[in-house]
């Protein structure tokens, strides 16, 4: 058992099985007489509510996290050669992209019976608006092992050990920047900056395509919750029409109840009018023979 194994698993729980399930962990690798597992183990932090929720969108949607990524870098690298309208514009392109990535993780949560807070949805949205401008901070989110959301404006970088449970160098450190090349010519400047213009069109074509995916996706989802709304209504009803229909058998089984007992206690009462009426009859036959004789 590695600590990277052991992460993998507690951060795909649910938030309230995380603690007990991190406690086991460790005093499993106690007991297996490996003390520094066990307190690697027992340091992990549970995540937040919107670091779970990024980490169950990046482990259930490798491939838009890919495209968020790799979408990103391209922003990155066309952003120098452009004019402040195109930037605008690009700017634009990433929030679209990144809102509906959001609300396709908050639709994820709402999936697994979680409730998710506009607060919630907007700390993903800021955390995955981040990936992009962030090389390091994209790394970071990629490893699904997020401790709580962030915030990186690509100038300063992410405190990657307040925000992930394993933030290896090897893994997180971004790459060499490759050196700017050197245009000996005006036509060769003009050359690069059309190379750029046409990589950030291309990265604004493939962000229409991940933005209209999660669209879908969102649209699915509530979708899917409006029919759980109805059907909740429908059953709800029918449980009140039940009440209801309960409550009718009851008054009816109380109104016979009483019907019954006026009806033995008429019946204990002719009974004794019976016995009274006999003996009555008993005194009058003995009266008459007495008569006779």
């Amino acid at each position: 058992m590695s600590i990277e194994d052991v992460a993998r698993e507690l951060y795909g729980l649910a938030p309230e099985d995380f603690t007990a399930a991190r406690n086991a962990a460790a005093k499993e690798a106690k007991g297996a007489g490996d003390p520094d597992l066990a307190a690697r183990v027992q340091s992990l932090r549970k995540p937040t509510a919107g670091a779970w929720l990024v980490n169950q969108w990046v482990r259930g949607h490798a491939d838009e996290v890919q495209q968020l990524l790799e979408l990103g870098a391209r922003l990155r690298a066309a952003q120098g050669t452009l004019g402040a309208e195109e930037l605008r514009a690009l700017d634009q392109q990433r929030r679209q992209l990144t809102r509906a990535m959001a609300a396709q993780a908050s639709a994820v949560g709402r999936e697994a019976g979680r409730r998710v807070t506009d607060a919630t949805t907007a700390q993903v949205e800021e955390t995955l608006r981040s990936a992009m401008v962030d090389e390091v901070a994209g790394a970071a989110l990629a490893t699904g092992l997020l401790t709580d959301t962030f915030s990186s404006t690509g100038l300063d970088p992410v405190d990657l050990w307040r925000v992930v449970a394993l933030a290896p160098a090897s893994a997180l450190a971004p790459a060499a920047p490759e050196a700017d090349a050197d245009p000996d010519t005006d036509e060769q400047a003009e050359a690069a900056r059309q190379r750029a213009l046409a990589e950030a069109e291309s990265a604004a074509t493939d962000a229409d395509a991940a933005a209209q995916t999660a669209r879908q996706v969102v649209e699915r989802a509530e979708a899917d919750a409006a029919e759980a709304q109805r059907r909740r209504a429908e059953l709800e009803s029918r449980r009140e029409e039940a009440r209801r229909h309960l409550h009718d058998l009851d008054r009816q089984v109380t109104e016979a109840t009483e019907a019954a007992e006026a009806a033995i206690r008429l019946r204990e009462a002719a009974a004794r009018d019976e016995t009274t009426a006999a003996q009555a009859a008993d005194r009058l036959r003995e009266q008459l023979q007495a008569l006779r004789r």
